[in-house]
């Protein structure tokens, strides 16, 4: 119970600034769409972070945490500094280096995209790829910070890193390029001051203190054989944006754009509950796990499972029944048409389905991880993405088409992975949670089948009515079902 509590805490901290950050995020996508629209220039700024968001992917940057938590457990408290610092100093050489070699070859990336402009391609990309030292450097930092069960300064990176996009977007908003110039301007600037400045900041309140060290070939080359399969190998739950952004190239103008309106929407429940969830529990899971307390770890990932599936289906359910609406709200303004709103919302109704995969995933991926497990999911997740790849170029080329298979893959990957989850021998996925999920999945279909019956057109009126519907039905099936894990009535 001790546990509990202190994880609720923790949830609640990052999922508040979480949530901050998401809604910043979610501004700037207003904006952008406002100041944009669906436009070459915005198809621009997307396919000017693929090559700096895959180098983030390869150097493992995105789990740092998740490959350092578990090392500097192994750590005594007096040999702690010496061995962090060795290794922040020595990555951040590393991946400097690798930016700046990245950068010479600019003109090569832009022919090999084929970019509709190079010259206005390159002049986005450079400050793109420069933050991304920044934002990986950040992921150290971060990381120490979780390590300590500190998440404040963690979680005000991507507040402080929005909120300067916003403002470089907002002060060179006077065309759709200037709007794009502005916005990877502020990336640059934004990854300093959140993911560099704060960060510094952060480790020295988490009880770091800095001095010289010589970073030593072990403790990088310890780091470098655990973060190996991360780095080689990337799922589909990682790398599905840049599918969007590939595969949406190869369409009509606007076409990347669109996928990424539609992705940032379905994206924000994501990421205020289930990444702040994911984040705040891993350095639980892995005392749990350390301490061989294995039953109460994994009744906690079966809990965190169902309650995700709960939530994130119940808000996929109310993004499909009101699609156009959400679109229209949240984006149709400025630059962005009607005509904008109808091609979104036709993408967006199949992406939110994703909002269940993307999910759940932050827990069943780091519940792999926190054993040290990196094989496994990482393999697996290649493998999907590799035959997603093949299915992607044989297929017709649409928009629907390609989001349908992206989400469908994501499905799949989650579903492996769950069927395959076992700690000591134990597996997760017992009787009582699968009957669990296909009960909810019922749920939500039955409740799907109902609300949409009152769904005539895109009104508040009808959103209200689905809002009802969904939380009524969803509730009513809760109290009369028994569920093993999903306990909102009281039972004796």
């Amino acid at each position: 119970m001790k546990n509990y509590k202190k994880l609720l805490g923790s949830i609640s901290i990052v999922t508040f600034s979480y949530a901050a950050s998401r809604i910043l995020g979610f501004a700037r996508e207003i904006l952008l769409a406002k100041w944009a629209g669906v436009s070459s220039a915005t198809d621009t700024l997307d396919l000017a972070f693929i090559i700096p968001d895959f180098l983030f992917y390869l150097s493992a940057g995105g789990y740092l945490a998740i490959t350092l938590i578990p090392l500097l457990s192994n750590k005594k408290e007096e040999e702690l500094t010496e061995y962090f610092l060795s290794l922040l100093y020595g990555l951040s050489v590393v991946f400097i280096s690798v930016s700046l070699i990245t950068f010479l070859f600019r003109n090569q990336f832009a022919n090999f995209l084929e970019v509709e402009s190079p010259d206005f391609f390159i002049e986005i990309f450079t400050p793109i790829i420069f933050s991304q030292t920044f934002f990986f450097i950040g992921a150290i930092l971060m990381a120490f910070q979780y390590f300590k069960d500190q998440f404040l300064y963690a979680a005000a990176a991507p507040v402080i890193y929005n909120a300067t996009i916003i403002l470089f977007g907002w002060l060179n908003s006077t065309s759709p390029e200037n709007t794009i110039r502005g916005f990877a301007v502020g990336t640059l600037v934004g990854s300093i001051l959140g993911h560099l400045v704060i960060q510094i900041i952060g480790v020295k309140k988490s009880g770091l203190k800095f001095k010289l060290v010589s970073p030593r070939v072990k403790d990088l080359k310890e780091y470098l054989l655990i973060s190996l399969p991360l780095v080689i190998g990337q799922s589909i739950a990682v790398v599905d944006e840049q599918l969007f952004r590939i595969f949406g190239s190869l369409l009509s103008v606007g076409t990347v754009a669109t996928f990424r309106y539609a992705r940032r929407i379905a994206l924000l429940p994501v990421g205020i509950v289930a990444q702040a969830v994911g984040v705040a529990s891993y350095p639980l899971l892995a005392r749990l796990y350390k301490n061989n307390e294995i039953e109460e770890l994994i009744l906690l990932i079966k809990k965190q499972i169902s309650y995700l599936f709960l939530v994130s289906g119940s808000l996929m359910l109310v993004g499909i029944l009101n699609s156009n609406l959400i679109v229209k709200v949240v984006y149709e303004r400025g630059a962005f048409t009607t005509v904008d709103t109808n091609r979104v919302a036709t993408v967006f109704s199949i992406i939110v389905l994703a909002v269940i995969p993307w999910s759940l995933n932050q827990i069943v991926t780091r519940s792999f991880y926190v054993q040290q497990k990196f094989w496994f999911p990482v393999l697996w997740g290649s493998i999907v993405t590799l035959l997603t790849s093949l299915v992607l170029v044989s297929i017709s080329k649409s928009a629907v088409n390609y989001s349908s298979t992206i989400v469908i893959s994501l499905f799949v990957y989650f579903v492996i992975l769950i069927f395959t989850l076992k700690f000591n021998e134990t597996p997760v996925l017992d009787s009582f949670l699968i009957f669990d999920l296909l009960k909810m999945s019922l749920v939500f279909y039955i409740t799907y089948l109902v609300s949409n019956k009152f769904i005539t057109e895109a009104t508040f009126l009808s959103f209200g009515v689905s809002l009802i519907s969904v939380s009524t039905l969803i509730f009513v099936s809760l109290k009369l079902l028994k569920f093993e894990y999903i306990n909102i009535a009281k039972r004796r």
